[in-house]
């Protein structure tokens, strides 16, 4: 019994999670995506959709690929205006050259308004987890009453969101520096912005907590998460920011992730990107503390993905 079958038998009903990824030139992306569609297909979760915030030629179309090679048709949402020109990405052209539906980045919507159909066409709540660069988030929270609902943004996630999951931040240090977060003028912005208005709580899975959690080395030789990563370059398993991100909003609860929580208020620079925090257990961000060794997490997840 893998740890999604321990799960299962606990869980009275599925999550609803929409997932944001930078599908970019990193393969732990991939990893996360796999996770997510193994917990749907076991009915711990119902995946609602897809957003992308680093977009490049083939992101939607192998996005595709990779949902429909598990046999899942998921709705996909491009930020169309973050079309990456820079980066190298060795995977998206051959994960596209499997079947897939959705031809292009043009034939997607506008993530934002994507997250905003979901929700307001919901019966419940979801989550929202991302593992790239926040500014969809950010869209949807400044996005005003339409067609989709006469909510607001903030308020229509207010009602309609439980949590926010991000891979974002470097919390064991003052003024910590992480990609997500500042490889962009919009993703500083949009971290400041989440911390200052984001209505719902939201957990950070920093850069220092995936660092020497290394997955994805043990996937079968023809499975296209493993031919990926070989063509990334990362064969024997990459860092598993992405993966420990999404299994710790699967499991729903930080300790069965295996993660210490300290909770108060997180700021970003909206200039810079650094982050800092301070404790407060009133606050309403957390970031989590590994408990155990990078093996432990990384057996964890390797379960998962063989």
């Amino acid at each position: 019994m893998n740890l999604f079958d321990e799960i299962k038998a606990e869980r009275k009903e599925p999550v609803n999670i929409i997932h944001g990824t930078d599908w970019w030139t990193d393969c732990d992306d991939i990893a996360a995506l796999r996770l997510l569609l193994r917990a749907h297909k076991a009915g711990l979760i119902r995946l609602l959709g897809i957003g992308i915030n680093s977009v490049m030629e083939y992101s939607a179309p192998s996005v595709s690929a990779f949902c429909e090679y598990d046999g899942l048709r998921i709705p996909i949402g491009v930020d169309k205006s973050a079309l990456r020109d820079g980066g190298n990405c060795r995977y998206q052209k051959l994960l596209a050259e499997y079947p897939h539906t959705i031809r292009s980045n043009e034939d997607c919507p506008d993530a934002w308004r994507l997250y905003r159909k979901l929700l307001a066409e919901l019966d419940g709540k979801a989550d929202i987890t991302d593992v790239g660069f926040p500014q969809i988030i950010m869209q949807l929270l400044q996005s005003g009453p339409d067609e989709l609902s006469p909510l607001s943004g903030t308020e229509l996630v207010k009602e309609k969101v439980n949590r926010v999951w991000l891979m974002a931040g470097r919390w064991d240090m003052p003024n910590g520096k992480e990609y997500n977060l500042s490889a962009y003028p919009v993703c500083s912005e949009a971290g400041d912005y989440l911390c200052r208005n984001c209505p719902v709580p939201i957990t950070f899975v920093g850069f220092e907590v995936g660092l020497d959690v290394i997955t994805g080395g043990n996937a079968a030789e023809d499975d296209p998460l493993r031919r990926a990563f070989i063509a990334h370059g990362s064969a024997d398993g990459r860092c598993s920011w992405d993966p420990l991100t999404v299994l710790t909003a699967i499991l729903q609860d930080e300790a069965k992730a295996g993660y210490g929580v300290v909770r108060g208020y997180a700021r970003v620079d909206p200039v810079t990107g650094e982050n800092n925090f301070t404790a407060d257990e009133s606050g309403p961000h957390r970031f989590v503390t590994q408990q155990h060794s990078g093996q432990w997490y990384a057996d964890r997840i390797n379960a998962l993905l063989s």
